[in-house]
């Protein structure tokens, strides 16, 4: 197997993971199991993390993919899982900063006394945030199974 396809596969079960834990997160919280929701959100930026750590190495090593070899269309779904992708990292950013924020109050699951309510405003942008990013991660998966399909057929074809 080629080393980029073998590394993108492994990306793409790497994504498996993250939309999972995040589905299991909605759930979660949904269910209101606060420290489940955060685990597996946690979990699932843990991953995201890695994979941008490991992302760089990729490059040095392998080098970039040479797009002038792929169809138009592949370039374009490439694209649309770019931004798909850019939406999850930023929708995740703003759930963790809203969360950040509400760890500071009282909410729904935490009714202690001492601490002021959190603001309907940072439960809202967190919720937001969070489906922007729970949007963005399924799509981005779905789209990251077409780029691979089309590296594969690619291959294949040499």
């Amino acid at each position: 197997m080629d080393a980029k396809l073998a590394f993108w596969t492994t990306a793409l079960i790497n994504f498996c993971a993250i939309t999972a834990l995040v589905a299991l997160g909605i759930r979660s919280i949904r269910r209101g199991q606060l420290s489940r929701h955060r685990r597996c959100m946690k979990t699932a930026a843990g991953l995201v993390f890695g994979f941008l750590a490991v992302y760089p190495i990729k490059l040095l090593w392998l080098g970039a993919e040479r797009l002038v070899e792929w169809s138009r269309t592949d370039v374009l779904v490439l694209r649309i899982h770019e931004v798909c992708v850019f939406a999850m990292l930023a929708g995740g950013a703003i759930a963790w900063i809203q969360s950040r924020k509400m760890d500071r109050s009282r909410n729904q699951w935490t009714r202690l006394p001492s601490t002021p309510l959190a603001s309907g405003r940072i439960l809202r942008r967190h919720r937001r945030a969070g489906w922007i990013a729970a949007i963005g991660a399924g799509l981005a998966l779905l789209t990251a199974a077409m780029v691979l399909a089309g590296m594969v057929e690619r291959t294949v074809t040499r």
